[in-house]
């Protein structure tokens, strides 16, 4: 059973009879969340994606692909060695539920856009109340969102979509500049016509 937590430096036990645990909590350490890192790319370095992890259901039934990094270090080393039989299964499969739940109570247009730090902020306060509920002694220190996009089969569409939204938008602002400048000179136009016309009528 734990009988005690101590500081750095040299200490007695008897051996047989008990056995210390070392817990690095110093060290941040990470996990990855829809895809993994390979060593393919440009300077070795690469991501592979993890479609049964990183495909989500959004509120407005549209699939999402939402790749997560996760950071967190060990807060409490006795309930890490003796609380969870395996504290960072534990944690990736409460990520997994966090942000499969952020997502499903949100539209695609909010995380796609401007939700972003939004589904962060709400996946880590679920994941950390998780991980205090099951006492794993795991403190989650941050939550990236490291992409969220269509899935890959119907991207070309989504980018001709958003092009247009794009295009409409232009159009738009085209419009109202052209309305904010000739509604004015045409009013001008008709009050300096109005006021000749008095002024030859009393003429």
């Amino acid at each position: 059973k734990y009988n005690q937590t101590t500081q750095p430096g040299p200490h007695w036990y008897p051996r047989g009879i008990q056995s210390v645990e070392t817990v690095d909590i110093e060290n941040i350490r990470g996990i990855s969340i829809g895809f993994r890192a390979s060593g393919t790319g440009r300077q070795g370095q690469g991501n592979s994606s993890v479609g049964r992890e990183s495909l989500m259901l959004t509120e407005d039934e549209n699939i999402v692909d939402v790749k997560l990094a996760v950071q967190y270090k060990v807060s409490s080393a006795s309930d890490y060695i003796f609380n969870d039989k395996d504290p960072e299964v534990s944690l990736r499969q409460a990520i997994e539920s966090a942000i499969r739940e952020t997502v499903g109570k949100s539209k695609m247009d909010f995380i796609l856009k401007e939700g972003r730090a939004d589904v962060t902020a709400q996946t880590r306060e679920k994941v950390q109340a998780i991980m205090d509920l099951y006492k794993t002694g795991l403190q989650v220190t941050t939550v990236n969102l490291q992409d969220a996009q269509p899935p890959e089969q119907v991207q070309d569409a989504f980018a001709d979509a958003v092009k247009a939204q794009g295009d409409q938008a232009r159009v738009i602002n085209e419009a109202e500049a052209y309305s904010n400048d000739i509604i004015p000179r045409a009013r001008g136009k008709a009050a300096r016509q109005l006021s000749e016309a008095n002024a030859y009528k009393e003429q």
